[in-house]
């Protein structure tokens, strides 16, 4: 047994020891700054739900993102961007004492009035008139890239099908899926005399 010097700690020289088995709870409350060593935890993620367009998902464009906080976030859609999919943003979450968390961005494609998705193929309808589907005509088409112009082959009746290559929504492995134009043939509002004298005329 050792014993203490006069006047001083009879255990200090048993002080290191004790450390060892105790840890913190012997001699942690000695050294200042034990909270500044101590991580700090990362603060939780952030749910978020973004609508977005066909037009958007086709393009890769920027769609701006309102978060819960009321914060307006940028974010960049992906080349291929599917109904359901989520992007992680880093450091976009909640924000706290350590780091901050990401913000999970859940895409919801928006249904559209045009178009139908079949895969990574869209269907839309055409209405052209019956002159132009008698004859043959050159009618604009509505993509989600823009509008092109096509031809519609005479005598096209209504089960018509006009594929438009390459102007669907974005493959995984790249490329595009395709647009399929279904030809409706829409007759005049109101009526139309001389195509009624017509009709007419052929039924007998």
């Amino acid at each position: 047994f050792r014993s203490g010097r006069p006047g001083g700690d009879p255990f200090d020289g048993n002080s290191d020891i004790f450390s060892q088995i105790f840890g913190d709870a012997f001699s942690g409350a000695r050294g200042p700054g034990m909270g500044d060593r101590r991580q700090q935890a990362t603060a939780a993620d952030l749910n978020v739900t973004l609508d977005i367009t066909i037009e958007e998902a086709a393009t890769a464009e920027k769609v701006t993102a309102m978060f819960p906080d009321g914060r307006k976030v940028a974010v960049k859609l992906p080349a291929y961007v599917e109904d359901g999919q989520t992007i992680r943003l880093k450091g976009q979450g909640e924000q706290g004492p350590g780091q901050p968390g990401d913000a999970l961005v859940k895409i919801h494609l928006r249904r559209h009035p045009r178009y139908r998705i079949e895969g990574r193929d869209l269907h839309a309808d055409l209405p052209v008139t019956l002159a132009d589907a008698a004859l043959g005509a050159k009618v604009p088409v509505e993509t989600p890239t823009g509008r092109l112009a096509v031809n519609i082959p005479a005598w096209s009746s209504s089960d018509k099908v006009l594929r438009l290559k390459g102007r669907g929504l974005p493959e995984k492995a790249g490329g595009h899926g395709d647009l399929y134009a279904h030809v409706r043939i829409m007759l005049p509002e109101g009526g139309d005399s001389a195509l009624e004298a017509l009709l007419r005329s052929q039924k007998g």
